[in-house]
């Protein structure tokens, strides 16, 4: 080979390696689209684990649609079913991808073995190749390490990742001596990115209960509104700090106006990547509140101004024997320590040998800082029907289930008929 063609045969190598890192980089900016429909699907942690695609929450701008549901097995497991339909470009590709689990599968166990198969259903969405149950996706993005969050939104989001959401309900029952009625309604938005989160929320209530029974006619009216402001920011992996507001009114609190502003920090010992694994947090919040009393109250107040501060400690684990929480939370008044409450509660779903499982949950609660309470107390028929909150410096509820399953756990056969019968 001359100079001359090993000049030309450099410069063609050049312009095909540049033409074809444009291609990949101009490829890559387009980052699949996926839009999930499903009842309950352990969306958060798909989210976290399968960061090379940008899930969305609008159907209409998907690239993919994901439909997980789930039958009850014979042997007290879930058949899964996962359909992927391709849109736009990538319209009359559909996939559908079936596993099972049985009765004693953890929730650990279950949402990795769904991880999987959702990785696997959208490789041939993103990179048209299919290699089967062997196929190991990994990714060059960098979100997983990221020092202030879990996970990215695209750059070219026109909404900028806010997110808003209008509720309304509204119930009504009745029989000769007794009608009732209510309405909920409730606003919000929100905007969560790596590097903070801002949530803002409003929601108003009314409930009213008649009674008509020899010839004694009562009517109990409650009403409450509600609205709270929330700005979380990320300070390092392990660290955020937050400043929070809420208001409120309500009958069944004795609130004509309730005001709080407050801040606080938080650490967490792991990772906040590690936290759909592990989780151990230590809070601190500091603020003051302001309450204006429908009735004057045991104390005989109708205003107060008051400055307080809270300590809690949470934990998670979730591992393949099963699911762990706990949280402690210790506050007071700054002016009257002896004000003051603490807050204990655990729940845990744990697998103990095979199909012998147990599951409970517990809450403890001491409170000396009801500084709310009616003076003039609540009457008989208030206190039956719950209509005034009363006084009391301890609260408790405990809920404990042992189960064991035993006898074949291979019956994969889904049998639907007469389900709702």
């Amino acid at each position: 080979m001359n100079f001359r063609s090993l000049v030309l045969a450099i410069v063609l190598w050049s312009v095909f390696t540049i033409s074809a890192k444009a291609q990949i980089q101009s490829d890559s900016s387009a980052t699949l689209k996926v839009y999930i429909n499903c009842g309950w699907c352990y969306q958060d942690y798909l989210r976290t684990q399968i960061t090379w695609v940008n899930f969305v929450q609008d159907q209409f701008v998907s690239d993919v649609d994901l439909t997980v549901t789930s039958l009850a097995t014979g042997s007290g497991g879930s058949e899964y079913q996962l359909q992927f339909v391709g849109k736009k470009l990538l319209v009359g590709l559909r996939d559908t991808l079936k596993f099972t689990t049985n009765a004693i599968n953890t929730d650990n166990e279950t949402r990795d073995m769904l991880l999987r198969r959702v990785k696997l259903g959208l490789v041939r969405y993103a990179a048209c190749s299919n290699t089967g149950d062997c196929l190991k996706i990994e990714s060059d993005l960098v979100q997983d390490s990221l020092d202030v969050g879990i996970g990215s939104n695209p750059d070219t989001d026109p909404w900028n990742a806010w997110v808003f959401r209008v509720g309304v309900n509204a119930n009504v029952e009745g029989q000769k001596v007794y009608q009732s009625g209510s309405f909920n309604g409730n606003v919000s938005a929100a905007q969560i990115k790596e590097t903070h989160k801002l949530i803002l929320r409003a929601s108003a209530s009314y409930n009213e209960q008649r009674y008509d029974y020899s010839g004694i006619q009562q009517s109990f009216i409650l009403r409450a509104q509600s609205a709270n402001v929330r700005y979380v920011h990320s300070l390092s992996n392990h660290l955020s700090a937050g400043v929070f507001s809420a208001t409120e009114r309500s009958d069944f609190s004795n609130y004509d106006l309730y005001q709080d502003l407050s801040a606080a920090v938080e650490y967490d010992i792991y990772p906040y990547k590690e936290a759909q694994t592990r989780m151990v947090t230590l809070a601190y919040r500091a603020g003051f509140t302001y309450f204006d009393f429908q009735k004057e109250t045991i104390y005989r107040k109708t205003l107060e101004r008051i400055p307080s501060h809270a300590f809690n400690i949470t934990s998670q684990i979730t591992q393949d024997w099963g699911q762990f929480s706990s949280g402690i939370e210790v506050a007071s008044f700054l002016n009257d320590f002896d004000k003051n409450h603490m807050s204990v509660w655990f729940n845990f779903d744990v697998r103990i040998f095979k199909g012998l499982s147990a599951s409970g949950y517990s809450s403890f609660n001491i409170q000396h800082d009801q500084i709310n309470i009616r003076l003039d107390g609540a009457s008989q028929e208030e206190v039956l029907l719950q209509q005034q909150q009363l006084l009391s410096n301890y609260n408790l509820y405990c809920y404990f289930g042992l189960s064991y399953r035993f006898g074949s756990i291979y019956n994969n056969v889904v049998n639907p008929r007469f389900n709702n019968y």
